[in-house]
């Protein structure tokens, strides 16, 4: 049998390759099913198409920003978990507008990541009851 997470889609959307490459390997090593993007346009693309329980979001994007990103995203599927990663320290985040469900700093804690993800685990399997 199959737990919650194994059937958790995540999409990474990085455009630094290299990181792209190292937070899907860590999610998959986790259990959950992991595809990438590369821009904001790739990403709001693919969420179009396939949906997501979770998106991993860089801040910064060579097209458009992370939280440009995030708007659409939730507009296309409002109940996606949408945690966003930058290498700023930003002061206001808009958590509480329910924009982006939590923000992680470079370079992302991957302890912190997968209590995360599990914690979303948790929540989306209650919901669907």
């Amino acid at each position: 049998m199959k737990t919650a997470k194994m059937n958790m889609t995540v999409l990474v959307v990085e455009d630094e390759k290299l990181q792209s490459w190292s937070l899907a390997k860590s999610l998959a090593k986790w259990g959950y099913a992991v595809s990438p993007a590369y821009t904001g346009n790739d990403a709001v693309t693919q969420v179009e198409r396939s949906g997501y329980d979770v998106v991993l979001l860089d801040y910064q994007l060579p097209d458009v920003d992370g939280l440009e990103v995030a708007r659409k995203v939730r507009q296309i599927q409002p109940d996606a978990v949408i945690f966003l990663v930058t290498a700023f320290q930003l002061s206001e985040l808009p958590t509480h507008t329910g924009l982006i469900d939590a923000y992680f700093n470079k370079p992302v804690d991957l302890q912190q990541l997968h209590q995360a993800l599990k914690k979303s685990s948790k929540t989306r399997e209650a919901v669907k009851g």
